[in-house]
């Protein structure tokens, strides 16, 4: 039987606009929610630096404890006008628009469990709430977070696995841009007089592998733009792309073929490239003794489920807090299909998350 109560929380949260860096509506809505509990919940700040229209909401438990639930505010697309369906088993759209489960469904979990403790007078231990902004672009939110002193583990629920199912690991992503130099040149009248950007980074594009490179690697070529005009041989073009990786040693290898290749393309031609790049998230690994796991498998068996660690292969807020010194795993909520129409969740899959994080909160 589903919790209904959940469910009904879960949609309420869904309904509301928060795209990217405009998550001010669900912020208002879950600091609302917990001084509505007698909780102390506050806005971190962070938009300063990261340039969202709010903060992180951050609400300190008893003090705030030694560990942090954490889910993120921002959907990839609008959801306010997302016509939400609620079928035996699941809850979806109608197949037009993304339903937010991701990462909605999460902070409903959390808020869930909460007000349950508080309601029925169940004693907590002291922990801390966190919900972020811009997850699903800059990750500048879990970057920026401030959190109480004294945080030494992390337990997000953002990850599409089945609920008792956890990622112990994630690859670091390092972002790399290629600004080609060439020659501007009339292209009708002169062309030979030009040296043309556009066609060095097709010449270093098709020499370089793209792709899975390995079981933990890949690199992909994200965006190409250049030139101005048809009738004017291109004088820049810029290459945008990422390197992906559970190891970070095998990162930087591939990342200079890549800047070698875009400059002995540029070189042969006459033109000039410039190379940068630069962590936009750093992976995590995590022993499957350590601390942070053990506390994440007890809860799950505490749930009646069977504890399952497993690598992950997308980034999430739980690296931002990894490389912060926060010891954190990410749990599966069961969110399927995220950011497309066909999104949904099982409602079997909500009532588990919020039994998980029940088992972590409660003494």
């Amino acid at each position: 039987m589903a919790n209904t109560r959940l469910v009904d929380l879960f949609l309420e949260l869904a309904r509301l606009d928060g795209l990217s860096g405009k998550e001010a509506p669900v912020a208002d809505f879950a600091v609302s929610f917990l001084k509505n509990l007698g909780l102390p919940a506050l806005l971190d700040g962070s938009s300063e630096i990261s340039g969202s229209n709010t903060s992180n909401m951050v609400c300190p438990v008893g003090g705030g404890g030694d560990f942090v639930l954490l889910a993120h505010m921002d959907t990839a697309r609008p959801t306010a006008s997302t016509k939400q369906v609620v079928t035996g088993d699941r809850v979806t759209s109608d197949g037009k628009s993304q339903l937010g489960a991701d990462n909605r469904a999460g902070m409903a979990a959390i808020l869930c469990a909460v007000e349950r403790a508080v309601k029925s007078g169940q004693p907590l231990k002291p922990f801390t709430i966190a919900f972020t902004t811009q997850e699903e672009t800059s990750m500048a939110g879990g970057l920026n977070l401030v959190l109480p002193a004294g945080i030494r583990h992390g337990f997000v629920f953002d990850s599409s696995l089945d609920p008792g199912d956890y990622a112990i690991a994630s690859p670091g992503a390092a972002v790399f841009s290629v600004r080609i130099a060439g020659k501007p040149s009339h292209a009708g009248i002169a062309p030979e007089k030009g040296i043309c950007a556009i066609s060095i980074a097709a010449k270093a594009i098709a020499a370089l592998e793209f792709g899975r490179h390995d079981e933990e690697t890949t690199s992909n070529l994200g965006t190409i733009s250049g030139g101005e005009a048809t009738n004017v041989v291109p004088a820049s073009a810029l290459v945008r792309g990422e390197v992906r990786s559970l190891n970070p040693a095998k990162v930087t290898p591939i990342l200079d073929r890549i800047k070698a290749g875009f400059k002995d393309a540029s070189a042969s031609a006459g033109g000039s490239a410039q190379f940068d790049w630069a962590w936009d998230f750093k992976p995590y690994r995590h022993d499957k003794g350590s601390e942070v796991c053990l506390l994440a498998e007890a809860a799950v068996k505490a749930a009646g489920l069977v504890p399952a660690a497993v690598p992950s292969h997308g980034g999430s807020d739980a690296n931002s807090l990894n490389a912060k010194g926060v010891a954190t795993v990410n749990f599966g909520i069961g969110a399927r299909n995220p950011h497309a129409d066909d999104e949904y969740i099982l409602l079997e899959h909500l009532d588990k998350t919020s039994e998980i994080i029940w088992q972590l909160i409660k003494k």
